[in-house]
């Protein structure tokens, strides 16, 4: 099977490409995995920042491949624990990250652009969080790096609506940092990671790893019941019919009909 992420080094920038263009770079099994092999090789010296794209110049990722969701029983896992396993391992990356968003982005896609410390956007390109249309409760890694971006009010809309945000409202909202021209766009955003490449290296590692602290310093918060209450949470939602038939929708491009069970 044809690699899903290939890498580019461009001196001291490391390019990370989602490959799957006839799937406008969708996300399965494999290529979680191998983005997860990836970021875990990127260690503390030779690279010092790292860009994520999408192949093509119409999609950074469609999200996850639902039709892959139909392997999950024979491997032991979900399509969203697969996709929190590749954030927390792109999370982990020791020095800075930028999304570089080529193209749409939904779902996981997304996840993975906000789990990025930085991102530039394509002018033209929509955003959308997608699992409420689909019967999946998303688990709290994610829910909390919306929540970080930005903020309770907009990660309820974007979460309860599913709904695409164009990239002027993305802007407006700090989703993306920045948009540039779809001719000069990732000229954009090679510069400003080379423009961070150029710094010093520990000052700038060592900034990230504290700043991921505060960030994370609120996640303690939570009790063992309530971690145990969202797993319950989203195993049901995992288990239950409208989840099927919101995987049936997707594949026969209709609108679902959920019963709430």
């Amino acid at each position: 099977m044809a690699p899903r992420v290939r890498s580019e080094d461009r001196g001291s920038v490391r390019v990370l490409v989602l490959e799957n263009p006839a799937k406008r770079n969708a996300l399965d099994f494999q290529a979680l995995e191998e983005l997860e092999e990836a970021c875990a090789r990127v260690g503390p010296d030779g690279v010092r920042c790292l860009v994520l794209r999408g192949a093509g110049d119409d999609a950074f990722s469609a999200g996850f491949d639902l039709a892959e969701m139909a392997l999950t029983s024979g491997r032991g896992e979900r399509p969203d624990e697969a996709v929190e396993r590749a954030a927390d391992a792109l999370d982990a990356v020791p020095c800075p990250t930028i999304a570089f968003l080529n193209g749409v982005a939904y779902g996981g896609g997304l996840e993975l652009a906000v789990t990025c410390d930085l991102r530039v956007a394509r002018a033209g390109v929509r955003l959308a969080i997608t699992p409420a249309r689909l019967g999946v409760v998303y688990p709290e890694g994610g829910l909390r790096r919306f929540l970080d971006l930005v903020g309770a009010a907009r990660t309820r809309e974007l979460f309860y609506t599913g709904r695409a945000v164009d990239a002027d409202t993305a802007l407006a909202w700090g989703l993306v940092n920045r948009l540039a021209a779809a001719d000069a766009a990732e000229a954009d955003a090679l510069a400003l990671a080379e423009e961070i490449a150029r710094n010093a290296p520990l000052a700038v590692r060592g900034m990230k790893r504290i700043l991921r602290l505060l960030e994370g310093a609120h996640e303690r918060s939570l009790s063992d019941a309530e971690r145990a209450e969202i797993a319950d949470l989203r195993r049901l939602a995992f288990e239950s019919a409208d989840l099927a038939e919101g995987r049936r929708a997707w594949e026969e491009k209709r609108a679902p009909k959920f019963r709430g069970e």
